[in-house]
């Protein structure tokens, strides 16, 4: 019977930063069914440019940096994450995180010679249980930030082996671990790697779990940067298990501890080699140029394209999204909207009210501008509030998702992101500054019947809303421009929010940025649109 084919095979891989640093030059890796392979180095070794190649490969390309390879075959249907941390949907409870992967794994595989895969219709308390984690876990309302570090790299284990990847990438799963735990991860790779008869690759610089999980081990040298495979004719295979001597346990540790820390006290301050810088074709440098202008037109695009199918197909997800960000710009500072638009409404019309000096009535002046302050102010007003609070608040969100490696994640269980984020999150928030701009122009009339009732005039509202309701023929255009103004204010809000937030944040300040970045560039095209309305109107 013919060897299985290998889950990836890789060959003469390079990889350089757009300025020329070459931080991974000629590595080749093969990964066998079954089989656990552990990559080890010091910081700055290339352990997350690797990773980057295989989840983000496109994303490398547009950043400008030089990836080539002689060969790289891998099915990224078969390949899975476990990003550093876990990176669990916080948008999600634990059930609804392992529910996510469910719905989108693959299909299942035959169960192999001796193993104990889940069956087809596993529920999410099933794998939670094949990682140890008990019934409470899995109860329908545990939030991720209730779990220990523990908990939620396990959590995040059994969400990848729930799509049912063949190839798991395991990204510094220990970090933040205590050593016993660290043990316990390390027999629970090697459990579910024998039990459903796939393989996986570990990035670590944890000697212990290394050590624990590897069935071959390779160091990414810091010196030529390839690997190196360690004690390649000598390595026992993984220390947790069963039946390995205390005694062979603590002599391979002593070995790979004093391996990895010789290498690095002779390389670990040796830069990355440079090359010729990448020159980029024109177009491509033009096209990122341009790049942050028709993106929140491209993310209009998609959410139209996309959000048919995912509701119809996946209403559930759809419905998951939507309700987080209507919390985000709608429920939770929709008090704050309506108290400033009342206390506009009553400010401006008081203010009227004062301005007429002796012999003029306040009541006069009230009745001479009626509700014309109102649908003058309420667009422009009310877009820049709600940019500022509600697409900040789905902006910096957008954004952590992208920082915590949740989108990746998402990509990883085959999830498109696009689909599954963008498309609801920017008909939500289009429909969220609709109602927010109605209770703003409610909020207003509010504010102006106190104003009027204070004068002692009777039957304020028809006044205040004459201009919105029922306006004269001759200032219908008004009108008819506000509402124009408020359907254009929403959708752009949208776009501009997604596109923002879910650009790449490679660092904290990136997020900060993003939201800072929305609101300068809506509060200007917002003004700008005031403006080219009003000499259209008045032309």
């Amino acid at each position: 019977m013919p060897a299985a084919p290998p889950r990836l095979e890789v060959r003469g891989l390079r990889v350089a930063l757009p300025d020329g640093r070459v931080l991974i030059d000629d590595v080749s890796l093969s990964v066998a069914p079954g089989e656990v392979v552990v990559l080890l180095g010091g910081s700055g070794a290339g352990k997350s440019t690797f990773a980057r190649v295989l989840f983000e490969p496109d994303e490398l390309e547009r950043g400008g940096w030089d990836v080539s390879s002689q060969r790289l075959a891998l099915d990224r249907d078969d390949l899975g994450l476990v990003p550093q941390r876990g990176a669990l949907f916080d948008h999600l409870d634990v059930a609804g995180n392992l529910e996510l992967a469910l719905s989108h794994a693959r299909a299942p595989d035959p169960v192999p010679a001796g193993g104990a895969a889940a069956p087809p219709d596993a529920d999410a308390a099933t794998w939670l249980a094949r990682v140890g984690l008990d019934e409470d876990v899995a109860r329908r309302g545990t939030t991720v930030g209730s779990l220990s570090g523990g908990q939620a790299q396990r959590v995040a284990v059994a969400r990848v082996l729930a799509s049912r990847r063949r190839l798991l990438f395991l990204d510094e799963p220990s970090v933040g671990l205590d050593p016993h735990r660290v043990r316990a991860l390390a027999r629970l790779i090697r459990d579910q790697v024998a039990a459903l008869g796939i393989s996986a690759i570990v990035v670590t610089h944890d000697v212990a779990l290394a050590a624990g999980v590897a069935d071959r081990l390779f160091l990414l040298s810091l010196e030529h940067r390839r690997l190196e495979q360690l004690f390649a004719a000598d390595w026992p295979g993984p220390l947790e298990a069963d039946g390995v001597d205390v005694a062979v346990r603590g002599h391979w540790l002593l070995a790979l501890e004093a391996a990895l820390c010789d290498h690095l006290e002779e390389h670990g301050e040796t830069p990355p080699p440079r090359g010729p810088a990448t020159t980029r074709p024109w177009w491509r440098r033009a096209a990122a140029r341009v790049e942050p202008v028709t993106r929140p037109f491209a993310v209009a695009a998609w959410a139209l394209r996309h959000l048919p199918r995912q509701v119809v197909r996946r209403p559930r997800d759809a419905a998951t999204v939507a309700r987080r960000v209507a919390a985000q710009t709608l429920l939770r500072p929709l008090l704050f909207y309506a108290i400033v638009s009342v206390l506009i409404g009553y400010t401006v019309l008081y203010v009227v009210s004062q301005i007429g000096g002796a012999g003029v009535r306040p009541d006069a002046l009230l009745r001479q501008i009626g509700g014309a302050h109102i649908i003058a102010l309420a667009p422009a007003l009310s877009a820049i509030l709600f940019v500022a609070a509600s697409g900040s608040a789905t902006n910096a969100w957008l954004g952590s998702m992208g920082l915590g490696r949740q989108t990746v994640a998402l990509e990883a269980l085959g999830v498109d992101q696009r689909a599954y984020l963008w498309a609801p999150a920017w008909t939500t928030v289009a429909l969220a500054y609709l109602v927010v701009a109605s209770v703003f122009a409610l909020g207003m009339i509010g504010g102006g019947m106190l104003v009027c009732r204070s004068l002692g005039m009777s039957d304020p509202w028809p006044l205040l809303t004459a201009e919105l309701v029922d306006p004269r023929p001759e200032r219908a255009k008004y009108t008819a421009r506000a509402i124009f103004l408020v359907w254009m204010y929403a959708w752009g809000i949208a776009s501009d929010v997604v596109a923002k937030g879910s650009a790449p944040k490679p660092d904290a300040d990136a997020v900060t940025r993003g939201m800072t970045a929305s609101v300068v560039s809506c509060t200007l095209w917002v003004v700008a649109l005031e403006l080219l309305t009003v000499v259209w109107v008045l032309r």
